[in-house]
């Protein structure tokens, strides 16, 4: 009955993680280069029962193996292309294939987003709405008249003359991208510089599926009530063994 009970509360934990990431991604419909968010689950642990009884072991009486739950794992975040939205903005610039944004805050930390959405402030620089500014090589923002242009290659033309160019970069270990707010990932390492094109004028979409979120939550509820009817009836077990006992 301990066990069961422990079984039901790591199965509440693990589904209440799933049903937050699934919120997230509802939430982020509309976000522009959102990935979709969901969670991997691991067996917390195995007790193998070398003894005889009903159910730990098989009808021929070879050893079984109990579990003891299960329990969220990691997030993993799913980097297939979103929808890629002519909105004819000069300042809108989207990614086409693999790749991230560098952005530098005033202290020089740098952060990565597939949000393309940028305006021009008064220097010329190419802000993203978290207030940090878009890293381009080699670019003046003083030298950036309307109206430029930027090709797939990242390089940014004003009046005929090349004023920079923005790069692109992948990572080797994107499990470890920590998100940071803003639409913002940072802490990865390796990062290595991406083959993607970019695409001025375009905005990507977020790839959440609406109505697969809306399926994943309702099987997610079932599996939560499941693991509270579980502790419920551990519960139970627990009442009639001890008034059993009284007796």
């Amino acid at each position: 009955m301990l066990r069961a009970l422990w079984n039901g509360r790591t199965g509440l934990y693990s589904n209440q993680n799933r049903l937050d990431a699934i919120s997230n991604n509802i939430a982020n419909a509309e976000t522009n280069g959102y990935k979709r968010v969901d969670v991997a689950f691991r067996d917390i642990f195995y007790e193998t029962v070398n003894r005889k009884g009903v159910p730990l072991t098989s009808a021929d009486g070879n050893e079984t193996i109990a579990g003891t739950g299960s329990r969220a794992d990691i997030l993993v975040r799913n980097q297939n292309q979103g929808i890629l939205l002519n909105t004819g903005r000069s300042g809108d610039i989207a990614i086409e294939g693999s790749g991230y944004f560098r952005l530098i805050d005033g202290d020089g930390n740098e952060y990565y987003t597939r949000d393309g959405s940028f305006h021009i402030d008064g220097s010329g620089n190419f802000v993203h709405s978290s207030g940090l500014i878009l890293d381009i090589e080699g670019f003046q923002p003083q030298n950036l008249k309307e109206p430029f242009a930027i090709n797939e290659k990242g390089e940014i033309y004003s009046n005929g003359v090349r004023i920079g160019k923005i790069n692109l970069y992948n990572f080797i270990d994107k499990d470890n991208m920590m998100s940071s707010g803003e639409n913002l990932f940072s802490g990865a390492t390796q990062i290595i510089e991406s083959n993607g094109k970019v695409k001025q004028g375009f905005l990507e979409s977020s790839n959440v599926d609406i109505t697969k979120e809306l399926t994943d939550m309702m099987i997610t509820q079932r599996a939560f009530e499941l693991s509270s009817r579980t502790i419920k009836s551990a519960d139970e077990m627990w009442q009639i063994a001890n008034n059993l006992r009284n007796k």
